[in-house]
């Protein structure tokens, strides 16, 4: 049998780049959307960071699935329809689609077109069973999806990674309740968060001693210099990161070298010498808060799953009655 692999294109266009960043940037702090790490170089450069010795996080998540996942497949069931929000390289999703009985249709949405459309490739010649469409677009906003065949099963929203953690409690309620939406009445949940531990171990996954974090960071400047030929160095700035206690949440930040001012679109925009210029959040939260969260989102967890050190979790949660 062959796939189908059809694709939709919401285009994540310059201007709305430019119109974010310029935003972004006459905030207080300064702002770049974390979205917007993920143009290719920044993807691949993301690949790595989850393979260094300090990032914990994809190792251990998938060391979660690798024992679990018979699990998750039989409370997901049989001939479902999952979506995934920044499905990225897609490894992850060829370890969940390889123990669903019968899936119906996967249909990947990423910022980042060529990350997206390889992935996909790749993962419709895996799975010629299985109905693929991905959709380029910033899953962020409002999203519909495409008319697939008919099925019997439940849809997933399927978002591992903690990736949750780049939106602050209101906007993952807000992001939540708009993926409540997607999935109709039988619909569910299969993601993943960080948990909270000691703020050592936190710090080292994000200043890994290879500068592939800082390197993945600074990034942003590149792709912006390169989108609007500002004519600003990446240079200019250093890459931060901490763990914010009281919000518990790591904070990383690119802080400018010197002063220096540059015209976007006509917009004078100056940096001083040590400002900050905020590019991520990453929430870590409890078991208990993240079962709020998701409650207040619009879904009840049924089942979660950790590690034996619980760095991580991975939760399965249905719509709310």
């Amino acid at each position: 049998m062959q796939s189908t692999l059809s694709s939709k294109d919401k285009t994540v266009t310059n201007d709305s780049f430019k119109t974010e960043i310029i935003a972004g940037f006459f905030t207080s702090p300064k702002r770049i959307t974390s979205k917007f790490f993920y143009d290719e170089l920044g993807s691949s450069l993301f690949e790595k960071i989850t393979t260094l010795p300090e990032y914990y996080l994809t190792r251990t998540e998938i060391s979660i699935f690798e024992r679990f996942l018979p699990e998750m497949a039989a409370a997901i069931g049989p001939k479902a329809t999952v979506v995934e929000f920044g499905s990225g390289s897609g490894t992850k999703t060829r370890m969940l689609l390889g123990h669903l009985l019968h899936p119906r249709s996967y249909i990947p949405i990423d910022i980042s077109r060529e990350t997206l459309h390889r992935s996909a490739m790749e993962l419709s010649i895996q799975f010629p069973q299985i109905e693929i469409c991905p959709i380029h677009a910033d899953y962020t906003e409002e999203i519909r999806l495409p008319g697939l065949r008919a099925a019997d099963g439940r849809t997933l929203i399927f978002f591992p990674g903690s990736t949750i953690g780049n939106f602050t409690p209101p906007e993952a309620e807000s992001f939540l309740r708009r993926a409540a939406s997607l999935v109709g009445p039988r619909g569910a949940l299969l993601i993943g968060f960080d948990r909270r531990k000691d703020p050592r171990i936190l710090e080292a996954a994000y200043n890994d001693s290879e500068g592939v974090t800082a390197a993945f960071n600074l990034n942003l400047i590149r792709r912006i210099d390169d989108a609007f030929g500002i004519h600003i160095p990446a240079e200019n700035f250093k890459h931060y990161a901490f763990f914010n206690e009281a919000k518990s949440r790591i904070e990383m930040h690119l802080v400018s070298l010197e002063d220096q001012r540059f015209s976007l679109d006509g917009n004078e925009i100056f940096f001083s010498k040590d400002e900050h210029v905020v590019t991520e959040y990453s929430y870590k939260y409890t078991s208990e808060s993240f079962q709020m969260l998701l409650k207040a989102g619009g879904f009840e967890v049924e089942r979660r799953w950790t590690d034996p050190k619980d760095y991580f979790e991975v939760c399965y949660a249905t719509l709310a009655d």
